[in-house]
């Protein structure tokens, strides 16, 4: 199936298509015995692209025993309540500030308009999961797919709801949005409002990076050797970021102003992926240091 790579026995990576863009997001699939799980749903658009690779894969839907959720973001779960009207005897993992969310999806649909404006159609719609069918992580957590064991990990900071996930057996370290967005070889800092917080962003980096993961597998996107050196360097991006947007906003005589600024700077630009040529999530993610600086960080 095109799209659909194999990392090794028993975990694939499927490129979702993101946005209509090859290599932006991603879906990954385990399979360990007759059990499997998706890490991330993706948006609801790509319901049906993952239901294909599952048949693809000849993992019949009843095999597919857990949805882990890093975050309830459209891009990383929006897809989760069309996902378990197909797939019956999977559990949702999400942490347990975000399963209201996804019992009533209204309020986060509103939040993810308001963020992303006129891109909106293009992270579809959240559809309601039953509550019966969701499982909430508070405090860290193990779970089983067959013979595999799976850690969920509270990561706070790009969203106060985030979790990685971990395998023990493998060193394997499924990174949300919690070690920033990894596309082409080059990291890129996600900031989004409402509820970026430097101080926990980089601490949950710290406690991933404890682990001393052998390999990080991004939703944004794909797979990364020298974990604990693109870690490290995250955390170094993040306290660039934040500062630079800082140093502007406090300049500046308003924040449009500082927002005008920052964009027009070649530094700040430069963080603009080939998937955001309008620079819409790029100002995205700085009006979320904006927030997070405007609560007196």
């Amino acid at each position: 199936m095109k799209g659909l790579r194999k990392l090794r026995e028993g975990l694939w990576l499927l490129d979702t298509g993101q946005f209509g863009l090859p290599r932006l997001g991603g879906v990954y699939i385990l399979r360990s015995g007759d059990e499997a799980a998706l890490i991330e749903t993706g948006t609801s658009l790509a319901a049906p692209t993952v239901l294909g690779a599952l048949d693809a894969l000849g993992i019949a839907r009843e095999g597919v025993r857990k949805i882990f959720l890093t975050h309830i973001h459209l891009d990383h779960g929006g897809g989760v309540g069309v996902l378990v009207r197909e797939l019956p005897e999977a559990t949702v993992v999400v942490h347990e500030r975000g399963a209201k969310h996804l019992v009533d999806p209204s309020r986060l649909l509103a939040s993810v308009k308001e963020a992303v404006g006129e891109r909106f159609p293009l992270y579809g719609t959240a559809e309601p999961v039953p509550r019966e069918r969701i499982d909430p992580v508070g405090n860290e957590r193990t779970f089983r797919v067959g013979e595999e064991e799976v850690s969920a990990i509270p990561t706070p900071g790009h969203a106060p709801h985030h979790l990685c996930f971990y395998l023990p057996r493998t060193g394997e370290l499924f990174t949300g949005d919690a070690a920033g967005l990894y596309l082409g070889g080059k990291l890129y800092p996600t900031t989004p409002p409402p509820s970026f917080d430097l101080e926990r962003a980089v601490e949950s980096l710290q406690r991933v990076s404890l682990l001393r993961p052998r390999r990080l597998l991004y939703t944004h996107f794909g797979p990364a050797e020298e974990p604990g050196r693109l870690l490290r360097e995250y955390g170094e991006v993040l306290e660039w970021w934040v500062g630079k947007i800082k140093a502007v906003r406090d300049s500046a005589p308003s924040e449009e102003e500082a927002m005008e600024r920052l964009l027009a700077d070649p530094e700040v630009a430069a963080y603009a992926h080939d998937g955001d040529k309008d620079m819409e999530e790029l100002a995205m993610n700085i009006r979320g240091v904006l927030v997070y600086l405007g609560r007196g960080k």
